[in-house]
């Protein structure tokens, strides 16, 4: 009969108090610890409720000013109004004028190649002339390869830049969260 009074009375189960009981015994020692160090160090911790206002104050102004630094670095990278064209942007147009430096590399390589045919079409000795105009169009040829090269990586590398960017403006967006969530407890 007593266990059906304890077991109905503000309706908690006899088995949870004796295992709660059997908790709060079996970790007197803890208990006794977290008392002791309240003891010795309960000034310290009233003071460091009492000045926890400020410390958040603090923490969520810290928090916006470092969005606000993140978001400026990420507008640099990804472009946007007042920070310039973005790197991806830039890497663009640079691998576009390496694209035209190929291009007008292949004209003088064609160049080049027919003043080599008609050399060797001469009737006349010329010393080898000739074949040193086709060398010199072949190594036209493998500095435009080197050209396209450097451009597509300079696009690669721009790609990898611009999604940087873009993962620091998630931050942004996170760290101004996180301050205004903090400014909300000041008051």
């Amino acid at each position: 009969m007593a266990d059906e009074k304890i077991q109905g009375f503000a309706g908690l189960d006899l088995g949870d108090i004796k295992d709660a009981v059997g908790a709060v015994v079996g970790s007197g020692d803890d208990v006794a610890d977290a008392v002791n160090f309240v003891r010795e160090h309960g000034d310290d911790l009233v003071d460091f409720v009492r000045r926890l206002p400020e410390l958040m104050s603090s923490t969520a102004s810290a928090l916006s000013d470092a969005s606000e630094d993140v978001a400026s670095a990420a507008a640099f990278l990804t472009g946007g109004k007042g920070s310039g064209d973005g790197v991806q942007a830039l890497t663009e147009l640079a691998g576009d004028a390496l694209d035209v430096c190929r291009r007008e590399l292949g004209s003088a390589q064609g160049l080049l190649d027919t003043v080599a045919d008609q050399f060797d079409k001469l009737p006349i000795p010329d010393g080898g002339i000739g074949e040193k105009i086709g060398d010199a169009a072949k190594r036209f040829d493998a500095v435009g390869d080197q050209l396209a090269d450097v451009a597509q990586q300079l696009r690669k590398l721009g790609g990898a830049v611009d999604n940087a960017g873009h993962g620091l403006a998630r931050t942004a967006t996170k760290l101004d969260r996180g301050g205004r969530a903090l400014a909300k407890f000041q008051n």
